[in-house]
């Protein structure tokens, strides 16, 4: 068993860790069922998973106000807006209470601009970010709860995966969560190189999340996305087939860095018996 790779709860109980080989585990509410019954299933596995000593993380968010009409990930720290900006803060403080009483490793935040793919910048930006990134941290740091924001390139001011490096790091509880699909999508969109990109987070990164696509269209633009949405990393996954990235490569890359890796993704693409051989066959490399 490696215990720094893992998986979330979506598609894998966590009972099933020991039998596939996976140390760790991050919770999320998904979207089957109810929103009682999500958070019902979450508190279980987070009870379980204390039970056992598994190490656990928690994607956020895991409480959604009754007025929040937006898809449960979207996110407005960067938002013109300043109502919506002050309800995702609201919103955060109000998980960073619950999430302080859970005790994971740390939790995971989307954060730029995830809700719209190309996001339109404004004059007052930067300040904004400023303002977001600080306001972040004071919040982890009243909770005491590690924050790690999943780096996204949807947002044409602040995708550069250096300048995400620059502003994150003078925080003590900040982190990036490096995510291999978003990253792609990103330097599709934006025209760098994806392996520059990945070695430069991967060393600055806290943790990660695994998936990968296939196709040359980012988001809505791609045909695998919409019909499969995360694939997970397999055998046989080569640039040279048109998929997002050398799966072995990456994923070997990733390892060498001893640090959380989330598997997130979908069992739609070829089923579940692919989805659990990618699995397997992950768990080899590691």
């Amino acid at each position: 068993m490696f215990k720094n790779l893992g998986i979330n709860t979506v598609h894998v109980d966590v009972d099933q860790l020991d039998d596939i080989g996976l140390g760790r585990i991050e919770m999320c509410l998904g979207r089957h069922g109810t929103y009682e019954e999500r958070t019902a299933k979450m508190g279980r596995d987070i009870a379980h998973a204390k039970e056992r000593g598994i190490p656990f993380s928690i994607h956020l968010p895991i409480v959604i106000p009754h007025d929040f009409e937006d898809d449960y990930l979207d996110v407005f720290f960067l938002d013109e807006n300043k109502s919506r900006r002050e309800m995702s803060f609201r919103m955060l403080e109000a998980n960073l209470i619950e999430a302080s009483k859970l005790q994971p490793d740390y939790c995971v935040l989307h954060f730029a601009g995830v809700y719209r793919a190309y996001a339109t910048p404004f004059d007052d930006f930067e300040q904004v970010l400023g303002e977001a990134l600080s306001r972040i941290n004071s919040l982890a740091e009243r909770h005491q709860v590690k924050v790690l924001l999943e780096y996204m390139g949807s947002n044409c001011k602040f995708f550069e995966y250096e300048q995400w490096i620059e502003k994150i790091a003078p925080y003590a509880m900040l982190g990036i969560l490096t995510d291999t699909g978003h990253l792609y999508f990103s330097s599709l969109i934006h025209g760098f190189d994806y392996m520059q990109a990945l070695n430069a987070l991967a060393s600055s990164s806290d943790a990660f999340h695994l998936w990968t696509t296939k196709g040359r269209g980012a988001y809505g633009d791609s045909q695998y996305y919409r019909d499969y949405h995360h694939i997970i990393p397999h055998k046989g996954q080569v640039l040279s087939d048109n998929w997002a990235f050398d799966s072995e490569h990456v994923i070997k890359r990733i390892a060498q860095e001893r640090k959380p890796m989330i598997i997130e993704a979908s069992t739609v693409y070829e089923g579940m018996s692919y989805f659990y051989e990618g699995i397997v066959w992950m768990v080899s490399l590691v």
